[in-house]
Protein backbone atom coordinates (compact mmCIF):
# COMPACT_ATOMS: atom_id res chain seq x y z
CA UNK A 1 0.00 0.00 0.00
CA UNK A 2 2.67 2.53 0.62
CA UNK A 3 4.63 1.46 -2.01
CA UNK A 4 1.58 2.30 -4.37
CA UNK A 5 0.88 5.43 -2.76
CA UNK A 6 4.46 7.01 -2.74
CA UNK A 7 4.56 5.50 -6.62
CA UNK A 8 1.58 7.53 -6.98
CA UNK A 9 3.48 10.51 -5.38
CA UNK A 10 6.47 10.41 -7.46
CA UNK A 11 4.06 10.21 -11.00
CA UNK A 12 2.99 13.58 -9.18
CA UNK A 13 6.04 14.75 -9.02
CA UNK A 14 7.07 14.50 -11.97
CA UNK A 15 4.02 15.56 -13.81
CA UNK A 16 4.34 18.86 -11.57
CA UNK A 17 7.89 19.35 -12.94
CA UNK A 18 6.42 18.78 -16.23
CA UNK A 19 3.75 21.33 -16.19
CA UNK A 20 6.51 24.30 -14.20
CA UNK A 21 9.46 23.51 -16.90
CA UNK A 22 6.50 23.46 -19.79
CA UNK A 23 5.19 27.05 -18.05
CA UNK A 24 8.64 28.27 -18.21
CA UNK A 25 9.99 27.63 -21.42
CA UNK A 26 6.12 29.21 -22.85
CA UNK A 27 6.52 32.12 -20.70
CA UNK A 28 10.14 32.34 -22.34
CA UNK A 29 9.06 32.09 -25.86
CA UNK A 30 5.57 34.75 -25.16
CA UNK A 31 8.21 37.36 -23.70
CA UNK A 32 10.59 36.45 -26.55
CA UNK A 33 7.81 37.44 -29.22
CA UNK A 34 6.89 40.28 -27.89
CA UNK A 35 10.11 41.53 -27.98
CA UNK A 36 10.44 40.93 -31.49
CA UNK A 37 7.11 42.30 -31.98
CA UNK A 38 7.72 45.63 -30.11
CA UNK A 39 11.36 46.04 -31.78
CA UNK A 40 9.72 45.37 -35.42
CA UNK A 41 7.11 48.20 -34.26
CA UNK A 42 9.49 50.66 -33.19
CA UNK A 43 11.79 49.97 -36.02
CA UNK A 44 8.76 50.61 -38.49
CA UNK A 45 6.93 53.68 -36.77
CA UNK A 46 9.28 55.47 -34.52
CA UNK A 47 13.15 55.14 -34.85
CA UNK A 48 15.26 52.66 -36.77
CA UNK A 49 18.56 51.50 -37.25
CA UNK A 50 20.42 51.52 -40.36
CA UNK A 51 23.86 50.36 -41.42
CA UNK A 52 26.13 52.55 -43.84
CA UNK A 53 26.96 50.75 -46.81
CA UNK A 54 30.26 51.31 -49.05
CA UNK A 55 32.16 54.88 -49.19
CA UNK A 56 29.53 56.92 -50.36
CA UNK A 57 29.25 58.94 -47.93
CA UNK A 58 32.68 59.68 -45.95
CA UNK A 59 34.40 61.70 -45.05
CA UNK A 60 30.74 62.15 -43.00
CA UNK A 61 29.54 58.36 -42.51
CA UNK A 62 32.29 55.19 -42.91
CA UNK A 63 31.48 51.67 -44.59
CA UNK A 64 29.72 49.35 -41.34
CA UNK A 65 28.80 52.53 -39.11
CA UNK A 66 25.58 51.88 -37.46
CA UNK A 67 23.16 55.15 -37.59
CA UNK A 68 19.86 55.95 -35.36
CA UNK A 69 17.05 57.06 -37.63
CA UNK A 70 14.28 59.46 -36.30
CA UNK A 71 11.28 58.44 -38.55
CA UNK A 72 8.73 60.58 -36.86
CA UNK A 73 10.08 64.38 -37.78
CA UNK A 74 9.18 63.78 -41.11
CA UNK A 75 5.44 62.72 -40.92
CA UNK A 76 4.96 66.56 -39.82
CA UNK A 77 7.51 68.67 -41.82
CA UNK A 78 9.56 68.02 -44.38
CA UNK A 79 13.15 67.37 -45.12
CA UNK A 80 15.85 70.35 -45.13
CA UNK A 81 19.12 71.10 -47.12
CA UNK A 82 21.43 69.26 -44.97
CA UNK A 83 19.56 66.91 -43.88
CA UNK A 84 21.10 63.10 -44.22
CA UNK A 85 18.36 60.99 -44.93
CA UNK A 86 17.46 57.40 -45.30
CA UNK A 87 14.97 56.35 -48.20
CA UNK A 88 13.75 53.78 -50.03
CA UNK A 89 15.45 52.91 -53.76
CA UNK A 90 13.25 51.73 -55.65
CA UNK A 91 9.60 51.95 -53.68
CA UNK A 92 7.44 53.84 -51.95
CA UNK A 93 7.46 53.45 -47.89
CA UNK A 94 3.87 53.21 -47.95
CA UNK A 95 1.48 53.03 -44.55
CA UNK A 96 2.39 52.27 -41.21
CA UNK A 97 1.17 48.71 -42.15
CA UNK A 98 3.64 48.36 -45.26
CA UNK A 99 6.65 49.82 -43.25
CA UNK A 100 6.05 46.98 -40.11
CA UNK A 101 5.62 44.44 -42.54
CA UNK A 102 9.13 45.49 -44.47
CA UNK A 103 10.60 45.73 -41.11
CA UNK A 104 9.84 42.39 -40.41
CA UNK A 105 11.54 41.02 -43.18
CA UNK A 106 14.32 43.07 -43.02
CA UNK A 107 14.99 41.94 -39.46
CA UNK A 108 14.31 38.15 -39.93
CA UNK A 109 16.46 38.29 -43.51
CA UNK A 110 19.60 39.43 -41.07
CA UNK A 111 19.26 35.44 -39.97
CA UNK A 112 20.01 34.20 -44.06
CA UNK A 113 23.31 33.67 -45.69
CA UNK A 114 23.19 36.77 -47.52
CA UNK A 115 21.79 38.87 -45.01
CA UNK A 116 24.27 42.20 -46.19
CA UNK A 117 21.51 42.20 -49.07
CA UNK A 118 18.47 44.00 -47.78
CA UNK A 119 15.34 42.90 -49.24
CA UNK A 120 14.13 46.63 -50.00
CA UNK A 121 17.59 48.42 -50.80
CA UNK A 122 18.02 51.27 -48.33
CA UNK A 123 20.52 54.10 -49.34
CA UNK A 124 21.67 57.19 -47.33
CA UNK A 125 22.43 60.30 -48.62
CA UNK A 126 22.05 64.07 -48.04
CA UNK A 127 19.48 66.44 -49.21
CA UNK A 128 20.97 69.35 -51.45
CA UNK A 129 18.12 70.88 -53.00
CA UNK A 130 14.11 70.91 -52.01
CA UNK A 131 10.73 71.90 -53.62
CA UNK A 132 11.06 74.94 -55.87
CA UNK A 133 15.26 74.73 -55.80
CA UNK A 134 17.50 74.90 -59.21
CA UNK A 135 20.55 72.33 -59.14
CA UNK A 136 23.24 72.69 -61.52
CA UNK A 137 26.74 71.14 -61.80
CA UNK A 138 29.76 72.80 -63.27
CA UNK A 139 33.41 72.76 -62.97
CA UNK A 140 33.61 70.44 -60.24
CA UNK A 141 30.91 72.27 -58.16
CA UNK A 142 26.96 72.52 -57.14
CA UNK A 143 25.40 75.70 -57.81
CA UNK A 144 21.99 76.50 -56.14
CA UNK A 145 19.44 78.70 -57.31
CA UNK A 146 22.49 80.07 -59.76
CA UNK A 147 24.82 80.18 -56.77
CA UNK A 148 28.31 77.76 -55.84
CA UNK A 149 27.38 76.10 -52.61
CA UNK A 150 29.09 75.98 -50.09
CA UNK A 151 29.78 72.13 -49.12
CA UNK A 152 32.65 71.66 -46.69
CA UNK A 153 31.16 68.12 -45.79
CA UNK A 154 32.06 67.50 -49.63
CA UNK A 155 34.52 65.08 -50.72
CA UNK A 156 36.44 65.32 -54.21
CA UNK A 157 35.20 67.66 -57.52
CA UNK A 158 30.91 67.03 -58.07
CA UNK A 159 30.98 66.01 -61.60
CA UNK A 160 27.68 65.64 -63.75
CA UNK A 161 26.15 62.15 -64.54
CA UNK A 162 23.51 61.08 -66.76
CA UNK A 163 20.84 62.89 -65.24
CA UNK A 164 19.95 66.04 -67.39
CA UNK A 165 21.22 69.24 -65.47
CA UNK A 166 20.23 71.96 -64.49
CA UNK A 167 16.68 71.03 -63.17
CA UNK A 168 13.98 72.15 -60.80
CA UNK A 169 13.12 70.20 -58.02
CA UNK A 170 9.25 69.55 -58.41
CA UNK A 171 6.52 69.34 -55.56
CA UNK A 172 7.45 66.85 -52.97
CA UNK A 173 10.58 65.89 -54.37
CA UNK A 174 14.21 66.20 -53.40
CA UNK A 175 17.38 66.28 -55.33
CA UNK A 176 20.60 64.25 -53.05
CA UNK A 177 23.93 63.69 -53.54
CA UNK A 178 26.41 61.47 -51.38
CA UNK A 179 29.49 63.65 -49.46
CA UNK A 180 32.33 61.68 -50.91
CA UNK A 181 31.48 62.91 -55.19
CA UNK A 182 33.41 60.81 -56.91
CA UNK A 183 31.76 57.46 -55.80
CA UNK A 184 28.30 58.15 -54.89
CA UNK A 185 25.38 56.76 -56.75
CA UNK A 186 22.82 59.77 -56.31
CA UNK A 187 20.56 62.40 -58.05
CA UNK A 188 23.48 62.35 -60.78
CA UNK A 189 22.67 58.94 -61.60
CA UNK A 190 18.82 58.39 -60.58
CA UNK A 191 17.69 61.45 -60.97
CA UNK A 192 14.92 62.76 -58.19
CA UNK A 193 13.76 61.32 -55.19
CA UNK A 194 9.99 61.53 -54.13
CA UNK A 195 9.28 62.28 -50.51
CA UNK A 196 7.24 59.38 -50.47
CA UNK A 197 10.31 57.01 -50.43
CA UNK A 198 12.11 58.64 -47.54
CA UNK A 199 12.68 56.47 -44.64
CA UNK A 200 13.70 59.25 -41.75
CA UNK A 201 16.17 61.32 -41.16
CA UNK A 202 20.01 60.08 -39.47
CA UNK A 203 20.56 61.72 -36.45
CA UNK A 204 22.93 60.00 -34.20
CA UNK A 205 25.83 57.46 -34.69
CA UNK A 206 26.41 54.25 -32.48
CA UNK A 207 28.66 52.82 -33.87
CA UNK A 208 31.89 52.32 -33.74
CA UNK A 209 31.91 53.24 -29.80
CA UNK A 210 34.97 55.93 -30.22
CA UNK A 211 32.90 57.77 -32.88
CA UNK A 212 29.04 58.30 -30.77
CA UNK A 213 27.46 61.27 -32.13
CA UNK A 214 24.76 63.33 -33.29
CA UNK A 215 25.47 63.68 -37.40
CA UNK A 216 26.19 67.13 -39.25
Amino acid sequence: MDQHVNENHSELSRKDKQQKIFREIRSWVVMLLSAIAMAILLNSTIIAQAQVDESSMENTLFDNERLIVDKITYRFTKPKRGDIIIFLKYENKGNILSEILRSAENLFNIFRKNHEEELHKRLVKRVIGVEGDEIDIQDGYVYLNGEPLEEPYAKGDTLSGVFHLPVKVGKNQLFVLGDNRMVSSDSREFGLVDIRQVEGKAVFRVYPLNQIGVLK
